[in-house]
């Protein structure tokens, strides 16, 4: 109650306007003091970049069906210290040269997060949610060739309408979840017919 005087023996002496203090509990009740919660960000640092070459992070890949021939050609192996610990993850760069981590017991980024974009020259582009999906995909052909998107997460999906503005055929393989679907819909709404909707045809199970 003393600051509450003060402020008012200050108002009155350089004539500013002061609430009441009826005024003030009004305006406390309400709009009651509500913190902001601290959420605590993943703190890279010492990052190190190298050919994929872990029999651990190699063999992970393998039990998800991914040979090593093509885990090595589009992913590194990316050591790095957090929180006063080392690591090491399955890396997939995407356009910003950030990238998506992935080991046994962590699944996460290293910023900035954006899309990852294979361009093979072809007029038909692939769409698929995560890197894991894309590399499946690659194994069992459904590439061959065609340029793809890798959305990273569908929170990019954003990002990935200027460069599908190019294709004439988008072959969608989402989730078929709610997320999935929201982004196949978007799609949609952007290009209309020239979006297919690849979903039955690729396995359901997501690791």
């Amino acid at each position: 109650m003393d600051f509450l005087r003060q402020a008012d023996y200050i108002a009155e002496k350089m004539r500013l306007p002061v609430a009441s203090s009826s005024e003030r509990r009004f305006a406390s009740a309400k709009n009651p003091y509500k913190p902001t919660p601290f959420v605590e960000e993943p703190t890279f640092e010492n990052i190190e970049m190298s050919r994929l070459e872990s029999p651990v992070l190699l063999r992970y890949l393998a039990d998800r069906g991914i040979p090593k021939e093509i885990a090595q050609r589009y992913c590194v192996q990316v050591d790095y210290e957090l929180h006063g610990k080392l690591y090491y993850a399955i890396g997939f760069e995407n356009n910003a040269h950030g990238f998506e981590l992935r080991n046994s017991f962590f699944k996460g980024s290293y910023p900035p997060k954006h899309i990852t974009h294979i361009v093979n020259g072809n007029a038909r582009c692939n769409v698929f949610e995560g890197f894991i999906d894309f590399l499946s995909a690659e194994r069992l052909g459904y590439n061959d060739g065609l340029d793809t998107i890798v959305l990273n997460s569908v929170t990019n999906i954003q990002k990935a309408i200027a460069p599908l503005g190019d294709y004439t055929v988008i072959q969608c393989y989402l989730d078929n979840d709610a997320a999935g679907r929201a982004a196949l819909a978007r799609l949609r709404r952007e290009f209309g017919d020239r979006v297919m909707d690849k979903s039955a045809l690729y396995p359901t199970t997501r690791i």
